[in-house]
């Protein structure tokens, strides 16, 4: 697969379940030991469509969340992205970053960062200019949102099962410098 064989475009709800599965095979391959494996093996496509569906119902009628995906010639989706205003209304960063997730086999391609361009172009008509986003501390992905420009500017933790995840959060002050 090349990069020009890759399309952005808006999601729609017929794409719930398309993004169940990226979703669900991008935590099964990156966080298997970081995340119990009774959590990540009860993960399934028809609940993760079913919450998936929800969100982009709602995100709709609110106006305030976008999603798009990535996807292959044949109409597979292969990634996502999806985010809106920021859901802690922080004073410093108007927007959120979601979820960005991309099968690994497509990784390197370049899709991450079409994608991420997609998303601020849309941010920016809806007269948001700043941006942070959370990961996981022991992500390998942390790499790319350096690579985007994002700086460190919080840390935290939360728990899954009763295993602790150290996540820390990355902004951009200015989203522009991403196109």
């Amino acid at each position: 697969m090349t990069e020009e064989k890759i399309t952005i475009r808006q999601a729609t709800l017929d794409d719930a379940l398309g993004i169940a599965k990226v979703h669900v095979n991008t935590w099964r391959s990156t966080y298997r030991g970081i995340v119990p494996s009774t959590f990540l093996d009860r993960m399934s496509y028809e609940e993760g469509e079913k919450r998936w569906c929800s969100h982009m119902s709602n995100a709709q009628a609110e106006g305030k969340v976008v999603f798009f995906v990535a996807e292959d010639e044949p109409g597979h989706i292969v990634g996502f992205i999806c985010g809106g205003y920021n859901r802690d209304d922080d004073p410093v960063y108007t927007a959120e970053l979601f979820a960005i997730y991309i099968l690994q086999e497509y990784h390197g391609q370049g899709i991450g960062r079409r994608l991420a361009r997609t998303f601020v172009e849309k941010l920016l008509t809806m007269g948001i200019d700043s941006m942070v986003l959370w990961v996981f501390t022991v992500n390998p992905a942390r790499k790319f949102y350096e690579a985007l420009g994002g700086q460190l500017v919080r840390a935290s933790n939360f728990e899954i099962e009763g295993v602790t995840i150290d996540e820390v959060a990355y902004g951009w002050l200015n989203i522009r410098t991403l196109l």
